[in-house]
Formats: C-alpha cells, sequence, structure tokens
C-alpha cells in the first residue's frame, strides 16, 4: 500500500491544479442595460471653500468664499425667486455654519432664511465641511447675515459664489485635518429643461477648508 502523500505536497499539486484551470476562463464584462452607462445631463460639478489671503486656514472667517458649480445653466427662478436668467443674482443671503449635523457629526454650511430678493430662501442645499470644530458653539450656529451671492452663466454651466460677511455668534474653531467637504444640492434647483441633479453629489479636492 502506497504511503500518503504529505500535506505540503498534496497542497502544491492542488494548487497547480487551479492555476492551470483558472487560465483557461475568460472574464467578460456585460451592461446590464442596452447600451453603456452615461452621466446624467444635470449634476453638481465642483465645490471648493476658499481661506480669504492672510487668514488662519481651516478657520471660517469674513472674507472666505465659496463657489459651487452646476452643469447646467440653471432655471434661476428654481434657485432664487427673484432671479433671472439674464441678470443672474447678485445679493445680500445669510450663510451659516452649524456645528455636528452631518456625517459622523461633521459641521455642516448652509445658505438660511429668507430675504427680499429670495423670499423661499435660496436653494443651493448644503455643504458638509468634512470635519467637526469649525464651530465649536453646539448650540448657536455661526452667522454670516451679509454674505453676497453672485450668480453666473457661463456657455453651459452655472456658477455661484458667495462671499461670506457679517460674522456674527456661534464660535469658530480651527480645524487642522479633516474629510473633503461634500455639497448635497437642493432639488428644488432645476436647470432650464426642468432637471434636477437628483441624490449626485460633488465633493471638494480640499481636506481642510476655508
Amino acid at each position: 500500500m502506497r504511503a500518503p502523500l504529505p500535506l505540503a505536497v498534496v497542497g502544491a499539486v492542488l494548487g497547480a491544479t487551479a492555476v492551470a484551470w483558472a487560465s483557461t476562463l475568460t472574464v467578460t464584462s456585460t451592461s446590464l442595460t442596452a447600451g453603456a452607462p452615461t452621466a446624467p445631463a444635470m449634476f453638481p460639478v465642483s465645490v471648493t471653500l476658499t481661506n480669504k489671503a492672510g487668514q488662519p486656514v481651516g478657520k471660517v472667517n469674513n472674507g472666505d468664499t465659496i463657489t459651487v458649480v452646476w452643469s447646467q445653466l440653471l432655471q434661476a427662478s428654481t434657485l432664487c425667486t427673484g432671479a433671472t436668467n439674464t441678470g443672474g443674482i447678485s445679493a445680500a443671503f445669510k450663510w451659516s455654519v452649524s456645528a455636528g449635523g452631518g456625517i459622523g457629526g461633521d459641521d455642516v454650511l448652509a445658505p438660511s432664511g429668507t430675504s427680499t430678493s429670495c423670499l423661499s430662501g435660496l436653494h443651493v442645499g448644503s455643504i458638509d465641511l468634512g470635519a467637526a470644530g469649525y464651530n465649536t458653539n453646539t448650540t448657536t450656529p455661526i452667522d454670516f447675515p451679509s454674505s453676497t451671492n453672485t450668480l453666473t452663466f457661463g456657455t453651459s454651466t452655472t456658477t455661484l459664489t458667495v462671499t461670506l460677511a457679517g460674522q456674527t455668534k456661534g464660535t469658530a474653531g480651527t480645524v487642522t485635518t479633516g474629510s473633503a467637504a461634500l455639497w448635497t444640492p437642493d432639488s428644488a434647483t432645476s436647470d432650464r429643461a426642468g432637471r434636477t441633479c437628483g441624490s449626485n453629489l460633488a465633493k471638494s479636492s480640499a481636506t481642510v477648508q476655508f
């Protein structure tokens, strides 16, 4: 009777057999739809939060800017009731940094309230700042009630540039490490064909904001 093979030898034989068998396979990828997947026409392109020169990095202050870009020409009145497709919007509006309302307790930046030119509010959505600590006051937001909001139309995209101003309330802290900011657009805002961003999001390239 032949002695049994050592386990190491058996493993080597099985491994070699498996490699030989696997080498005969061909891996393919097939779309479950009739054609290749396509990007939506309307989506958030980018979000950028920029520190005003000379101010502490990672700390929100007057003069810091927010820039968001949509992939299409907006129907301006869906963003702000008083905005037009020819003149856009250039108005003061309050933005606020609230502590702990984002993913994993991240702070959140968003427009708040209404104005005479935006009677139903500014329908930008909200920006998860990727970290806690931008506002260390857990009960009171940092408000920027006189922030300027400028809407401009490109050839095929729309850009909103916000300059924070009038800082009051809350307690601004300094953040040294974090994750990318995440912009969730407002579902009320649409392009001129009536398309919204759906569930699409955009994130910043920077991991420390302002």
